[in-house]
C-alpha cells in the first residue's frame, strides 16, 4: 500500500517498522520504539534495556538540538549505528527482552537516518497527529469495510480538507451538498 500512495517517492519516510515501508530509505519512529521498551520494564533487564534506550534518545535529541553540520553528522551516525549494533548483541539471547531486542534489530541503521537529513524529525507524531482525525472518522463510519467504502472515504476526506483550506466549514459545506443532492431542503 504505500508503494501504490507513495509511487516511486525517494525522500525519505518515518515509518513504524511495518515491512511495507522496506524499498524506500527509513527513518525509523522512535516514539514506537521507546513504547516497545517501556512495556518490558516489569522485569530487571527489560528496566535496564529502556534505560539505555532512553539514553540514546535523549542523546539524539542534544544532537538534534545543536544542529551541528552534516560532516559531523555523518560521523556521528556511523557512531551511533554501530552503537545500536553493540546494544543489540549485549542483550541478545535474552529471553526477557527478546522482542524488544529484535524491533531494534530489524531497523539497525535507520534509527539514526534523521540525522543525514537537516530539520527532520526522529518520530512520526507529527504525521500521525495530523491523520488522526481521518483515521478516527473512517472508523466511525466503517469506510475500511469495503472497496467502494475506502474509495468513498477518500473522496469525502479530499472535500473536507479542500473545504478546510477554503476557510469553509466542512461540516456545513458536507451538508449543504448532501441536502443539494438528495433533494432536501
Amino acid at each position: 500500500m504505500p508503494r501504490e500512495i507513495l509511487g516511486e517517492y525517494k525522500g525519505v519516510v518515518i515509518a513504524d517498522g511495518w515491512r511495507a515501508y522496506n524499498g524506500f530509505i527509513l527513518q525509523r519512529c522512535w516514539a514506537h520504539l521507546l513504547r516497545v521498551v517501556d512495556d518490558f520494564r516489569k522485569s530487571i533487564m527489560g528496566k535496564k534495556l529502556s534505560s539505555d534506550i532512553h539514553l540514546k534518545f535523549n542523546e539524539l535529541k542534544e544532537i538534534l538540538g545543536e544542529d551541528p553540520p552534516i560532516e559531523e553528522r555523518e560521523l556521528m551516525k556511523t557512531r551511533l549505528d554501530s552503537e545500536m549494533e553493540e546494544l543489540v548483541k549485549k542483550y541478545e539471547g535474552c529471553k526477557e527482552v527478546e522482542k524488544p531486542i529484535t524491533y531494534i534489530k530489524n531497523g539497525l541503521g535507520r534509527w539514526y537516518t534523521c540525522l543525514l537529513h537537516p530539520g527532520m524529525e526522529p518520530t512520526n507524531n507529527l504525521a500521525e497527529q495530523a491523520i488522526r482525525e481521518r483515521v478516527i472518522m473512517r472508523r466511525i463510519i466503517g469506510t475500511s469495510r469495503s472497496e467502494n467504502g475506502s474509495a468513498n472515504y477518500q473522496y469525502i476526506a479530499s472535500m473536507l480538507a479542500t473545504w478546510k483550506l477554503q476557510g469553509k466549514n466542512p461540516f456545513e459545506e458536507l451538508e449543504s451538498l448532501l441536502r443539494k443532492e438528495l433533494c432536501l431542503k
